[in-house]
């Protein structure tokens, strides 16, 4: 069954909106801050369709940011 479909820009604000409600990240810019949803050119059960490439430091990796886009890579696909 295919995913729903958003825009790159709908994909950026879901990101934002919850990162901002992790208490510890208020205030805080994070590399979905400042950059933007890619399209990875996958569709359907390949994979996710789309991501947010890393700007900064791999080492400053966040879990709870990672668990975030997987779960909208899950639920959404970026539209066309």
């Amino acid at each position: 069954m295919p995913k729903p479909t958003r825009t790159a820009k709908q994909l950026h604000q879901l990101l934002i909106e919850r990162i901002e409600a992790i208490p510890d990240l208020a205030g805080q810019i994070t590399d979905v801050h400042r950059g933007y949803v890619v399209g990875t050119g996958v569709y359907g059960d390949d994979g996710p369709s789309w991501t947010v490439p890393v700007l900064t430091d791999r080492n400053a990796h966040r879990p709870d940011i990672a668990r975030i886009i997987r779960q909208l890579q899950m639920q959404f696909d970026l539209e066309d």
